[in-house]
């Protein structure tokens, strides 16, 4: 049930029903918290598997190689 149609609404919840969306900048500043959110949940599922690997395999960690790429050669 909608709030509004009772008549309960409150001044935030007419703000945010006030925002045009078809307003450019409401759609840009959209994008960019959506872009953001997603690269959060892409780190933190990469970071998540990095967790699972090495505690599955743990010359992961210790390999020659994975030193190799922390130092940049």
């Amino acid at each position: 049930m909608d709030c509004c149609n009772q008549g309960a609404c409150t001044k935030l919840d007419e703000d945010i029903l006030d925002i045009p969306l078809d307003d450019p900048g409401a759609n840009a500043a959209a994008a960019k918290i959506q872009a953001s959110f997603r690269g959060h949940m892409t780190r933190k599922k990469i970071k998540g598997g990095e967790r699972e690997r090495k505690r599955k395999d743990p010359e992961c960690t210790s390999s020659a190689r994975a030193g190799d790429l922390r130092n940049g050669d």
